[in-house]
């Protein structure tokens, strides 16, 4: 058709190109004319609620109560790290005191014991002392004593006018002076001697008094005590 177009002049071209156009129109025309489209009703729709989700809050909330969860962890760890720290802290003072007052208490007791055991020697030594001080005086008290037996003895023979009553015999005659030398008990000792005898010696030492004594008074609390002379008249 193209070829049988170009056959005409320009102008009539143009003519026969809108005949052709407004016959094809027509041709559409008629066509949509008889065309009967099938109406649909449209139907009720049910209303959707509509949710948005914004996953990018969601995030930065689950973020942030993570974050919170952990500053709640932390805080109860430091809390508890806290506490236990204070307990041993408190633990350790009471146990410090404890044993504080405990060498307190055992420095008291040894110093209590050193002090009761320097006391306790003091008074042994003291004691000691007086004891060494009373035997030295005793035993001087004796050796003067001793150093006037002849002497006595002498006095006492001197005295005895019937040495005879006891020839042959061991007479131990037990002597109480005062601090004078008087004579203030007379007893002869044992089994020595017969009645005569010792009569004899008896009276002999009261003759013989006051006998030689030593004059320190201090020796009289050993002297006065029965001190004893042994006799053996006849030989």
């Amino acid at each position: 058709m193209n070829r049988a177009v170009r056959k005409f002049s320009r102008p009539v071209r143009a003519v026969i190109l809108a005949v052709l156009v407004h016959v094809a129109f027509g041709l559409l025309l008629g066509l949509s004319l008889s065309f009967k489209p099938q109406v649909i009703e449209p139907s009720v729709a049910k209303p959707v609620k509509a949710i948005v989700i914004d996953r990018s809050a969601i995030e930065q909330e689950e973020k942030h109560k993570a974050e919170a969860k952990k500053k709640h962890k932390a805080e109860a760890e430091k809390k508890r790290k806290a506490e236990a720290e204070k307990k041993r802290n408190t633990e350790a003072k009471k146990k410090h005191k404890a044993e504080a007052e405990k060498k307190r208490k055992k420095e008291a007791e040894k110093k209590r014991k050193a002090e009761a055991e320097k006391k306790r020697k003091a008074k042994a030594k003291k004691k000691r002392q007086a004891e060494e001080a009373r035997e030295q005086e005793k035993q001087a008290a004796y050796s003067a004593l001793g150093s006037l037996v002849g002497a006595i003895k002498r006095k006492i023979e001197g005295n005895w006018s019937n040495r005879l009553a006891c020839s042959g015999q061991e007479v131990t005659i037990s002597v109480k002076v005062n601090i004078s030398g008087e004579v203030t008990a007379v007893k002869v000792v044992g089994d020595s001697g017969d009645d005569t005898c010792r009569r004899s010696a008896e009276n002999a030492v009261y003759k013989a008094s006051p006998l030689p004594f030593p004059d320190n008074p201090r020796f009289l609390k050993w002297l006065d005590q029965e001190f004893q002379i042994i006799f053996k008249p006849g030989i």
